[in-house]
């Protein structure tokens, strides 16, 4: 499933070292992929896209690297009417 995350960062040095750190390893516990990470100028907002099996699972990979750096709104993609999203 794709899934959008908007991000709202209360911590951006901490939040973006862990992504530079954890992404790398990925595909892990149910989540495959990060596909795009849209930051602000100030990197305190992104919209990321991901590749995972559920909101749930991704939701707990994110707990797990970013604590509780940033306040996230998840959804999940409809593909079918998405432009640019891979399916």
């Amino acid at each position: 499933m794709i899934i959008s995350v908007s991000h709202k960062i209360n911590n951006p040095g901490s939040f973006w070292a862990s992504a530079q750190e954890n992404l790398p390893k990925l595909p892990e516990a149910g989540v495959t992929r990060v596909l795009q990470a849209l930051p602000n100028g100030d990197m305190t907002v992104a919209t990321c896209l991901w590749e995972a099996e559920s909101i749930e699972k991704l939701d707990a990979y994110l707990r797990d690297k970013v604590k509780d750096w940033s306040e996230d709104t998840y959804h999940e993609v409809n593909t079918a009417n998405a432009i640019g999203c891979p399916a």
